[in-house]
């Protein structure tokens, strides 16, 4: 079944990390609640002060999630990295899955910010090394 699916990145609004991670509990409870019943998954990736985020599912879902997510002022500098219509869902075990920057991913990453990776990459690479964080460092 094809999905429609898009990889945007932005600021958290308060570059406080402590803030953005409380700012990511009430995010990921939000969409876990509300994602399933829109039959939407997903993952968020944390790193630094920036979000990147791969939302999939129906084009007209995952186009008001969006539209939503670019009206919430905890985001600025929101740049819409990826999308397009895929012959298969690559997140649909996740509402919404999430990825934590730290040292142990980093440094499978060459010690790069892992949000500098995303905006490095494009399409099916990128949605594939999103899907690769989201299933954690035993997804080799």
């Amino acid at each position: 079944m094809s999905a429609y699916i898009i990889v945007y990145t932005s600021r958290a609004a308060d570059t406080a990390i402590t803030d953005m991670y409380g700012e990511a509990e009430q995010i990921l409870a939000h969409a876990r609640e509300r994602n399933p019943k829109d039959n939407l998954g997903g993952a968020l990736l944390i790193t630094d002060d920036r979000f990147v985020q791969a939302l999939e599912g129906d084009k007209a879902a995952v186009e008001a999630t969006f539209d939503r997510i670019s009206l919430d002022p905890r985001h600025t500098d929101i740049e819409l990295l990826h999308a397009e219509v895929t012959p298969r869902r690559r997140f649909a075990d996740w509402s919404m899955a999430f990825v934590g920057d730290s040292p142990a991913l980093r440094e499978r990453h060459a010690g790069a910010p892992l949000a500098s990776l995303a905006r490095k990459k494009s399409g099916d690479a990128l949605l594939d090394f999103m899907a690769e964080l989201a299933r954690g460092p035993d997804s080799r």
